[in-house]
């Protein structure tokens, strides 16, 4: 009788993609402890299919308890972090290679032994001053290269030369209030407080720091030159440090809200879109 040998089963060629996929949902898969429609499938709808069959009222509760799940989540992040604003979102390319468009970053209180980059000393007061009142910028050919400030009397203070080495931190611009994720690069130690410069870390579209605007007309509060915020930001209104970052997950946001308004009020996606997100 001849015997059987059986056929050796040949790989699929989707066997390679399935398995890299399968590797990255076994890493994140702790992230579903932040999705609320876990909870939602774990404790709301097993009641629901107790008393009724309705597909339409499973998706108006899946919505409605998903909403309430993510407040939760975010007010016990929120507490457990000790900031109000326990996760955020980058928009924008500006912080390349170290975090890019989609990622989240996970923020947590802001201490004074915080790393926020070199130390200088002023005796004077700076809130709401612009920085070209109290330093010169110098640039070799057209990156910043140090920043020179003077105390009130116009002696030098200190001169620093341009490091990228503080914490990455999120601050509201002045005066357009959006939320920036930038890193800390010079801590400053002023009369009425304390206050940073920042900084993104794409040497390409960040050529100099954030609050480098020049002279400022006070009366209609514009700048010399094209800055992200007017002023010093002081440590105290910081709203957090990035601690942790899950790469990508917003994409899905900014599918639906940013890419899309880009496309239907400029006809083409945003300049930093690149990849997947």
């Amino acid at each position: 009788m001849a015997k059987f040998i059986p056929k050796k089963k040949q790989k699929s060629y989707l066997e390679g993609p399935k398995s890299i996929l399968s590797g990255v949902r076994s890493r994140f898969a702790f992230l579903k402890w932040i999705d609320p429609f876990t909870y939602v499938d774990l404790f709301v709808i097993p009641q629901v299919k107790k008393v009724s069959d309705s597909e339409l009222l499973e998706f108006v509760v899946n919505v409605v308890f998903a909403f309430i799940f993510a407040a939760a989540i975010y007010a016990i992040l929120g507490a457990l972090l000790q900031t109000s604003t326990p996760l955020v979102i980058v928009y924008s390319a500006s912080m390349e290679q170290t975090f890019f468009r989609g990622d989240v970053m996970t923020l947590a209180k802001v201490n004074p032994t915080d790393n926020f980059g070199e130390v200088v000393s002023l005796d004077r007061n700076i809130r709401n001053t612009a920085v070209a009142d109290f330093a010169s910028v110098q640039y070799n050919g057209n990156q910043l290269s140090s920043i020179t400030f003077f105390n009130s009397d116009s002696t030098i203070a200190k001169e620093v030369p341009l490091k990228t080495e503080g914490s990455v931190v999120v601050y509201t611009a002045y005066p357009s209030g959006l939320p920036i994720i930038h890193r800390a690069i010079i801590l400053i130690h002023a009369l009425d407080g304390d206050f940073i410069l920042t900084k993104g870390d794409n040497m390409q579209t960040n050529k100099t720091f954030d609050e480098d605007c020049g002279k400022i007309t006070t009366g209609s509060v514009f700048s010399q030159k094209s800055c992200i915020t007017l002023y010093p930001v002081p440590v105290d209104e910081l709203a957090g440090k990035t601690v942790f970052m899950i790469p990508k997950v917003g994409c899905v946001k900014l599918w639906l809200v940013d890419d899309f308004s880009s496309i239907i009020s400029r006809g083409h996606l945003p300049s930093d879109f690149k990849g997947i997100c």
